[in-house]
């Protein structure tokens, strides 16, 4: 079990100081357009309080719906902001959704709040190039690395960004019991033939030196792998790949001792698909080559 595995690499590392499970919080400005837009994160601590994150600059979806839909939207992020005070993160209304809870652990629920928001919260992202993160001692979180990727693809073939790319989570059904469920999921693409198979990757930054960051964002991404490949098989051919980054060998701030468990968390990720043929694992350590590579998956 992927879940197993997390655990397995706290206790290599030390057990977390604090553990729980978030939710992110979504909301639907415009009901005729029915876009969903991550606000913000709700962290409820095992044995302890909540402890949320909600967007606080609206300047994001000015240029989307002008004064007027900032307006509407304080209103929305009021009602968000209440009930994850409160808790009570069920039957918001229909313009306001918390998703599944998922585990996470760390140093403090501050510390969570605050990953969890960066890695979900895309409006609240600060403008950066991600290009220019690999030269930094502590790497490329995979943030980062999605961001560069997707805007290559965006800025580069449009048409296959809007088709295959996904800034957000891709809502699945399950036909087992028809509910839709949702998949971190950066490449998806439906097939475009009859007969065709639905090709569905990850984009993973393992560049990072933090063990537990990095061996969480790896097995999560796997478990998200995992699952959407049981629903999608269900409803005809499906492939999955897993494109994931490291440093290359010499990288500065990166010691050999570091560089080998970072292959040891790679390779503890990719076992789980030793056996599945119809899912192929790829490892970078250039992330324009990454990027390339997606490109060329998804077309």
């Amino acid at each position: 079990m992927i879940l197993d595995s997390l655990i397995s690499h706290a206790d290599a590392v030390g057990a977390p100081k604090v553990v729980g499970r978030y939710r992110v919080l979504r909301v639907c400005p415009d009901p005729v357009a029915n876009e969903w837009f991550n606000v913000g994160v709700h962290f409820r601590q095992k044995g302890g309080g909540g402890h949320s994150r909600i967007l606080g600059n609206l300047n994001g979806f000015k240029t989307l719906y002008g004064g007027a839909g900032v307006s509407n939207l304080n209103n929305l992020l009021s009602v968000v902001s209440e009930a994850a005070e409160s808790g009570c993160l069920d039957n918001l209304g229909p313009h306001i959704r918390a998703g599944d809870e998922q585990y996470a652990a760390g140093d403090s629920p501050g510390a969570i709040v605050d990953q969890m928001f960066d890695t979900f919260v895309t409006l609240g992202r600060a403008a950066e190039d991600a290009s220019d993160q690999t030269g930094r001692n502590e790497g490329l979180s995979t943030h980062d690395l999605r961001k560069f990727v997707l805007g290559q693809v965006r800025s580069a073939y449009p048409g296959l960004y809007r088709r295959s790319f996904h800034d957000h989570p891709v809502a699945l059904e399950d036909p087992a019991d028809r509910r839709k469920r949702e998949y971190d999921l950066p490449v998806f693409r439906q097939p475009t033939l009859e007969g065709g198979a639905t090709r569905f990757a990850s984009i993973i930054s393992a560049f990072v030196k933090t063990d537990m960051n990095r061996a969480y964002h790896l097995d999560r991404g796997a478990l998200t792998l995992l699952n959407a490949r049981d629903v999608l098989k269900q409803s005809g051919r499906a492939e999955g790949a897993f494109f994931i980054l490291r440093p290359h060998e010499g990288v500065q701030g990166f010691s050999e001792e570091v560089m080998q468990k970072i292959d040891d968390d790679i390779d503890n990720a990719a076992f789980h698909f030793r056996h599945d043929s119809h899912f192929q694992i790829e490892v970078f350590e250039d992330s324009r080559s990454l990027a390339e590579h997606a490109i060329h998956y998804a077309s």
